[in-house]
């Protein structure tokens, strides 16, 4: 076996060209190059097509598959081999443990196991056993002899007795000394094997590739951060440490100083070995660095450290303030970069993080932003791949067959571009189905059969089957219809598209309730197979599109079924483990994509790929987040006796970021992050951070003794003044951002929001008397609303998910008026409001339909006190003024007065309602009646406000329709009830009670509504004399005749 050393990753790839070159194979033949990652696979293969021209047949297989292949020439196919991958062997441990469990483990899995719990045991057990195979061969193939006291060992000799001795380091041990015999293997798929830029293998793996090298050429191309032997360097985690060589290398150098190792225990075998070695040139900071730890140098004197330029910026550190400012500090660091040095491309640009997931999308969001410089990127991770959206859809909708049934779950779904053509809905339908699902009052739960299954009362009230009722009832009948129909009231609107929109979003949920209905028992794999790819034919698309990762999906539920039946396992399991298995199985079947294929290369930081790329930038870098914790389990024997080799999450993090210094061929470029403002979190950088900053500063020295590496600490916002004042430590390209700060050092402007307000509205020909009152009681509101188009109201964007606790003022105020109209009283309206969705269930609910019916009780009695005639009449009427018509219909008549029954309290805007109405009817039919209002009054007693008939109803309606038209064209500042209490106080010679009283309400309507308090903002509203003296004269002008005509009897 031949072994070539580097330190650079080109090199080796120079010298694997330069043989290839040299030593063509034939044109259909493979040449096989081993790699550890399909990063490293990608780069060498552009590398190698620069350095060859055209070159094809390549194959980049990971170790794991080539020794397969040898082990099966040499063996021949062994059935049972494939049993023992992990995949597999987990199904045979589970059927062991069902079986019989060891003594120890059952106090853990329990006297009858659970066969979920017992299957994500044996999963967690199977990875354990798989890097025994590999690290630990010796001590499995003891246990499977004479198993020890151990239950890990009784177990395996279980396994081992079960399957045979064709577990991976039993075959490699059979095979040894037919590889070592010079005895030619046959139908290999190679006849030389290069194993590239490896800087861990497992000593098992070695042995092989030098028995192998006996019959096929071999040549291991191993990087290496020194020239120096590193074998016998102690880490610094393990004792004291040396003055020799390099410290920082010492302490982040583990799997090369165990690798190195490794090697010693082939060196008598080895060929020929090949060093070619690079020194890197000491022209910056970053380069010095890299020097050094390859020349393995001690620390020098104090005095003998040499000094940096100030200009230097190969490495830098940055404090950013979370995830997205440190992504807008890699992007104005890269398009720097990128317009400092026109040799640089986006290609040799590459992003890190060690948790991508966290981080991938607002590198998409600040990368992928409309209106800057488009700098060109891929994110390397699983959603970069077109297939993607599917697989996550398809478990999305297993999570919601184990889930409530709330209204997000099930809205979720529908935003899935991968769903059948009937079950994708637009956003605008999307917000839509969202109000009329509020308005039918469903939250959770398919019925009420299925509350039970959760363990909640059987209440059938907001459930989606109820919901679906009153929605389709709605569309036959009348919103505003009070029948109840088996329980049902109408809810929704009575439209042909909003017909349609439910019918095929009731579609959908049937199709889920029929699946959730099969899948809430646990079955067998084979069972659990044919319903879910039934269910995948039900709700998802087979188009071109979409077809291949539906193939995927099926033969993925085909995997898992012929993994349970090959190990014969026969347990039933439940949906949510049938979810987790799947779920992995996707995540191993569809890798991430998008390493080097175009721009910005944004990947997660991994060890095992040194790629080399003239900028490197490492963000997420805290102490809470690298180097990660060892994630081997508790009971994993290599934890506490480790070998040269064994994997451990902390080292492998640790030799990674060694990785990310010596592939960076330019600059490094580090963020971490800070606590946001207002955070109690502390946040600190990565104890390697610390580590480097005190390699460096040990080894270099800034101008006049100055610290290096000092962290950059950035303003907490991107459009912050101090990245356009001209500083070379700060500073920004964003046009959008330099806006912000401009307009952020204006002085403010003294106009009131309302004033600034566009003047854009137009006044209808024909106006109700409805729509008249809600201009003048308040003009902002209705302007904003009608005229802008703006929406504050966050209701509007709820999606109810949790259960109802009460039913809110306003929902009570639209049922007891519903009520009202209806003219419902005793059990008419008992079955009523027990069919109204908006109270919540139980006894809270009963004793809040309890009080509503007992007021609406009350407030009848009154009415009818002051009711002289059986029955009232209804009139449309209408009058017109200067060209406009004011109209609307007028209920409650008798001869002599109009009587009225509101479930409102006095001095609302039914009140200003009625009082428009009550002068529309003197106008309009010239009889002088009075206007008997009944409302809801304090501790659920009706009180009864009068109004008296005007002596001139016209002079009055067209002072209403004149300030109408100013709202229209422009907010006037009548202000709901401030307006009408500086009206109820105002006296001329006294103004302050009536000031303050609006004052103090004003600052109370501000707090409910957000319409209201942005177009005041900071604006002192009573202290600008001009905004008071148009306040008193809308106020007065509306409520002053009011007052005058209204008597509380």
């Amino acid at each position: 076996m031949e072994l070539i050393r580097s330190n650079r990753t080109e090199n080796l790839a120079d010298a694997l060209a330069s043989l290839i070159r040299r030593e063509p194979l034939g044109a259909f033949q493979n040449e096989v190059i081993v790699v550890s990652s399909r990063g490293m696979e990608r780069w060498l293969t552009l590398a190698l097509a620069e350095r060859l021209g055209v070159w094809g047949n390549p194959s980049f297989p990971f170790p794991r598959a080539v020794i397969e292949e040898v082990l099966e020439r040499a063996l021949g196919a062994s059935e049972k081999a494939s049993a023992y991958s992990p995949d597999r062997l987990k199904w045979t441990i589970a059927r062991l443990l069902e079986e019989s469990a060891p003594q120890k483990l059952r106090v853990y899995l329990g006297a009858e196991p659970d066969p979920d719990r017992v299957l994500r045991f044996a999963d967690g057990l199977s990875a354990v056993y798989d890097d025994y195979v590999v690290y630990r061969p010796e001590m499995l193939a003891d246990w499977a002899k004479r198993p020890s006291a151990s239950w890990q060992s009784e177990l395996w000799h279980r396994v081992a007795q079960a399957l045979g001795p064709q577990d991976l380091a039993s075959r490699i041990r059979q095979a040894l000394p037919r590889l070592r015999s010079d005895q030619r293997i046959d139908d290999l798929s190679f006849e030389r094997l290069h194993v590239f830029a490896l800087e861990t293998v497992p000593p098992l793996f070695v042995e092989l590739f030098d028995a192998l090298s006996h019959s096929v050429p071999t040549t291991l191309y191993v990087l290496e951060p020194s020239r120096e032997y590193l074998g016998d360097v102690l880490p610094s985690a393990e004792g004291p440490a040396s003055s020799d060589g390099h410290t920082f290398l010492s302490s982040v150098g583990r799997l090369s100083h165990d690798f190195q190792q490794v090697l010693l225990s082939v060196d008598r075998s080895l060929g020929r070995q090949v060093e070619v070695y690079e020194a890197p040139k000491r022209t910056s900071l970053l380069s010095s660095l890299q020097a050094d730890m390859f020349e393995f140098r001690s620390t020098p004197a104090p005095a003998d450290r040499p000094v940096q330029s100030p200009l230097d910026s190969s490495m830098t550190v940055h404090a950013c303030a979370g995830p997205m400012r440190e992504a807008q500090v890699v992007y104005e660091a890269v398009q720097s970069a990128l317009e400092e040095d026109s040799t640089l491309l986006p290609e040799d640009i590459l992003v890190m993080a060690p948790n991508l997931e966290a981080y991938a999308p607002v590198f998409r969001a600040v990368f992928g932003q409309e209106g800057r410089h488009r700098i060109p990127y891929e994110v390397h991770d699983r959603l970069t791949r077109e297939d993607a959206r599917f697989y996550d859809d398809f478990v999305a909708v297993l999570e919601v067959l184990g889930s409530r049934f709330s209204v997000l779950d099930l809205l979720r779904l529908i935003d899935a571009d991968s769903m059948r053509a009937d079950f994708r809905f637009s956003p605008e339908e999307r917000a839509r189905l969202t109000e009329l699902l509020a308005a039918a009052g469903v939250r959770w739960g398919i019925d009420a059969a299925h509350r039970t299954e959760l363990e909640f009362p059987a209440e059938p009230m907001h459930t989606w089957k109820a919901g679906f009722g009153r929605l389709f009832l709605g569309f036959a009948s009348s919103t505003q219809d009070s029948a109840v129909f088996n329980g049902l009231l109408p809810r929704g609107a009575p439209s042909l598209e909003d017909a349609a929109l439910v019918a095929r979003l009731s579609r959908l949920g049937e199709t889920l309730f029929e699946a959730q209905r099969q899948a809430r028992e646990p079955q067998t794999m084979g069972e659990w197979t044919e319903l879910l790819v039934q269910l995948c034919r039900s709700l998802f698309s087979e188009d071109d599109e979409w077809s291949p990762a539906v193939r995927v999906i099926r033969e993925a539920l085909g995997s898992l079924k012929e993994s349970a039946e090959q190990s014969e396992y026969s347990g039933s399991l439940s949906l949510k483990t049938i979810r987790r298995e799947l779920a992995g199985l996707l995540q191993r079947e569809t890798p991430a994509v998008g390493f080097l294929r175009r721009g910005v290369t944004i990947a997660e930081l991994v060890p095992l790929r040194p790629v080399p790329f003239r900028l490197v930038c490492l963000v997420g870098m805290d102490e809470a987040s690298f180097p990660r914790a060892d994630r081997r389990l508790s009971f994993d024997v290599t934890r506490d006796s480790p070998r040269p080799g064994d994997r451990n999450q902390r080292h492998d993090d640790r030799h990674a970021f060694l990785q990310a210094i010596l592939c960076a061929r330019d600059r490094l470029i580090v963020t971490y992050g800070t606590p946001s403002s207002g955070s109690r979190q502390s946040a600190s950088p990565s104890p390697l951070l610390w580590e480097l900053r005190d390699a460096v500063n040990r080894y270099y020295q800034g101008p006049d003794g100055a610290p290096l590496l000092e962290p950059v600490v950035h303003p907490r916002h991107a459009f912050d003044a101090t990245y356009f004042d001209g500083s070379a430590t700060f500073q920004s390209s964003s046009r959008r951002h330099l806006q912000i700060a401009e307009a952020l050092r204006q002085p403010p402007d003294e106009r009131t929001r309302v004033e600034l307000l566009a003047e854009t509205g137009e006044q209808a020909p024909v106006v109700s008397t409805g729509e008249l009152a809600s201009w003048l009681w308040n003009p902002i509101a209705s302007f904003i609303d009608r005229v802008l188009l703006a929406r504050f109201d966050e209701s509007e964007l709820y999606e109810p998910t949790m259960a109802v606790t009460q039913a809110s003022p306003l929902d009570k105020s639209l049922l007891g008026n519903a009520a009202l109209r209806a003219g419902l009283r005793d059990d008419a309206l008992r079955e009523f409001l027990e069919a109204a969705p908006e109270f919540p269930d139980g006894t809270w609910g009963a004793l809040e339909r309890q009080a509503l019916a007992q007021e609406l009780a009350d407030l009848n009695w009154r009415a009818d006190e002051l009711q002289t005639h059986p029955t009232a009449e209804s009139e449309l009427l209408s009058v017109e003024l200067d060209g406009l018509v004011l109209e609307g219909r007028v209920d409650g008549l008798f001869p002599e007065q109009r009587l009225v029954k509101r479930f409102t309290k006095a001095g609302r805007r039914a009140e200003l309602a009625a009082w428009v109405e009550h002068l529309l009817l003197q106008a309009a039919t010239g009889t002088r009646r009075r206007t008997n209002l009944v409302l809801r009054g304090e501790r659920q007693r009706a009180s009864l406000i009068s109004f008296a008939p005007p002596e001139d109803p016209w002079q009055l309606l067209g002072t209403l329709l004149e300030i109408y038209g100013e709202c229209v064209e422009k907010p006037v500042p009548l202000l709901e009830s401030a307006s009408r209490l500086f009206a109820q106080h105002y006296r001329p010679e006294d103004r302050r009670k009536a000031e303050k009283s609006a004052r103090t309400e004003l600052r109370s309507l501000c707090g409910r509504d957000a319409r209201l308090a942005y177009a005041l903002g900071s604006f002192d509203a009573f202290g600008d004399e001009r905004w008071m003296e148009a306040f008193e004269q809308a106020a007065l002008a509306v409520y002053r005749p009011l007052f005058e005509h209204r008597s509380e009897p």
